[in-house]
């Protein structure tokens, strides 16, 4: 396979770089000029590597991540499915329920119907699945050698490194301020994020970068003396390791200041599922490797986690009281909301979350009655905010834009259908990842595979409590996370 390194192909590359590292700091794209404005710059960067002279053939991705490209592509066609008017008869055998006052028209004497109940939500979901699905297909086109796939990494470590030091840094000053015109407190860090649990999602994914990358870097040798032992500490303190290091312990701790239950518990869950299985299954494993993961744990998270206040974070773990009480909800009650029931009268249990300032567990039980109302292709993207209310009981008080779970959202709003979609295309990306730590000889390959599976079992484990997929940055990183065994097999 001939690789091209023209200025030009460069350029892209930089291009790309600059993307990721630009992509969190505008409130992390999460809003719909941010959106806007991150498509724009994706397409521009896309239209660049589409009709460059020359350069890397645009199909090279295809032929080394057709399988998550073939999966990302159903997705997006099972959204636009979402947006298509037809008849009510057909969204009515899919679905078991219609909400009243939602994607119903009347034309002469047929009803046409689409299967969101708000199509412009769904377009813009839909524009956000198009810009992440273009950001695959450039990383794997663009990342073609191993010593871009370093570079990738390292810009990613940069990212969040930089997010860190802001995160860090202004909660030092015990302020309110504004960032893009929102107003933030300082009682927890979140860098550029407006919410600190998905702020710590994506230091998470840089971390899990981050410690791959180092792993990358041990060259597997253990000194037989002492001298060997001080010779070689010096040459990497002299050397990049110790920068990367360094990086690694601002991130850790910008993660445990943000107090993110979720994000602390994912991270250091999937550091030690992830280490431990790497020790114990990888057939190349080098006694460094368990020398850093070992370090990692002790000094992360007991020193260093104990100087910048990891007990504040198992406070707000213990303090969370987690109670589930069943509430008869009558036919009538369920009426009054706006829903037309099928048949008896339902029992829908009410879900009493967490004592804390967060009561953000109560959304995921009614939500599930969004699934089994809608469950093939669900009630379209981006429209949970639309759908609950009609679901929600009269003891859950207050607005959900977000039901706390990304499975149950992902269910609710695309159906079990876009759900298994992503859900194969996570598993192949986990199923090459796993085969790479266990068989190759390579350790930039090994480094790469387990910064993969880190990031994605750290971020599986936090949307279980959280909403981090929803989030341009944190999406973006993710697939570009699920992307590094393709990357690999690339850079052979």
């Amino acid at each position: 396979m001939i690789r091209h390194s023209t200025l030009g192909t460069r350029s892209q590359l930089w291009f790309l770089f600059l993307l990721i590292i630009y992509t969190p700091l505008p409130l992390a794209s999460n809003r719909p000029w941010a959106l806007a404005l991150l498509g724009l710059l994706t397409g521009c960067l896309l239209l660049w590597v589409i009709w460059r002279p020359g350069g890397r053939s645009v199909g090279s991705a295809w032929q080394i991540a057709r399988v998550p490209l073939i999966l990302l592509g159903l997705w997006m066609a099972l959204l636009v499915m979402q947006l298509v008017p037809m008849p009510g008869a057909w969204i009515n055998a899919l679905d078991h329920r219609v909400i009243d006052g939602f994607g119903v028209t009347d034309s002469g004497s047929k009803t046409i119907a689409t299967i969101s109940i708000d199509p412009y939500s769904t377009r813009l979901y839909l524009a956000k699945a198009c810009i992440l699905t273009a950001v695959f297909w450039l990383v794997v086109t663009l990342v073609d050698s191993r010593r871009r796939i370093e570079w990738l990494a390292r810009i990613i470590v940069f990212s969040g490194l930089l997010q860190a030091l802001v995160g860090i840094a202004l909660m030092s000053t015990g302020a309110t301020f504004q960032i893009f015109f929102v107003q933030m407190e300082a009682a927890r860090a979140h860098g550029t994020f407006v919410s600190p649990n998905q702020y710590a999602g994506y230091l998470e994914l840089t971390l899990a970068t981050g410690i791959g990358l180092m792993i990358a870097k041990l060259d597997g040798r253990i000194s037989a003396n002492w001298r060997q032992r001080v010779h070689g500490w010096l040459a990497v303190l002299l050397s990049g390791k110790a920068m990367l290091r360094l990086a690694l312990i601002i991130m850790v701790v910008g993660l445990v200041a943000s107090r993110s239950r979720g994000g602390n518990s994912a991270f250091f869950a999937s550091l030690l599922i992830v280490g431990v299985f790497a020790v114990i299954f990888s057939k190349h494993a080098a006694r460094t490797t368990v020398v850093f993961i070992s370090s990692l744990i002790v000094l992360d998270v007991v020193i260093i986690g104990g100087m910048v206040g990891v007990e504040k974070v198992v406070q707000r773990i213990e303090n969370t009281n987690l109670k589930a009480q069943s509430v008869e909800t009558t036919l009538n009650e369920s009426q009054a909301k706006g829903v037309r029931l099928a048949g008896n009268a339902q029992s829908l249990p009410v879900y009493h979350a967490e004592q804390s300032l967060e009561d953000r567990g109560e959304a995921i039980i009614p939500s599930l009655h969004i699934v089994r109302d809608f469950p093939w292709l669900g009630t379209g993207g981006g429209t949970f905010h639309l759908a609950f209310p009609h679901y929600q009981p009269e003891s859950v008080q207050g607005y959900f834009d977000h039901p706390h779970n990304d499975y149950v959202e992902f269910a609710g709003e695309a159906g079990l259908s876009g759900f298994l979609l992503l859900a194969l295309m996570v598993m192949h990306s986990a199923r090459q990842s796993f085969v790479l730590l266990m068989r190759s000889h390579d350790q930039l390959a090994a480094g790469m595979a387990f910064a993969s599976l880190m990031g994605i079992l750290s971020l599986l484990i936090h949307g279980a409590v959280d909403f981090n997929f929803q989030n341009p940055a944190n999406a973006m990183l993710f697939l570009i996370l699920l992307s590094f065994p393709y990357l690999k097999m690339l850079g052979k």
